[in-house]
């Protein structure tokens, strides 16, 4: 069986906005207590921004399913999943999947 090392570097670009009238201290004590030690709406943009390069568009524990470029995301079909949906968390889209670079390496 023949075997390749593949490393793929990528570069997204996003927009994390938080409706600060929900998003504030006491949203945000909440949430340490079930969650991660984020002190600020920064910390919580590099959570979510990492986790949307990595997992793409779906539900992220603690915050539910973010708005797409304010929006709900179009593969919210159910009522259970419109429940989910978390419209005071907007991710906006700059560049997803570009920039893409892949090294082969025989092993």
């Amino acid at each position: 069986m023949q075997s390749f090392g593949c490393e793929v570097q990528r570069n997204d670009r996003y927009v994390v906005e938080f409706d600060e009238e929900v998003c504030n201290e006491e949203w945000m004590a909440e949430f340490r207590e079930f969650f991660y030690d984020f002190y600020s709406l920064s910390e919580h943009a590099r959570h979510i921004a990492q986790f949307r390069a990595r997992f793409g568009s779906s539900f992220i524990e603690g915050y539910g399913i973010p708005l797409e470029n304010g929006e709900v995301p179009f593969w919210v079909q159910s009522d259970v999943r419109k429940k989910q949906v978390n419209h005071a968390i907007n991710i906006k889209l700059v560049s997803e999947d570009e920039n893409i670079s892949v090294d082969v390496d025989v092993l």
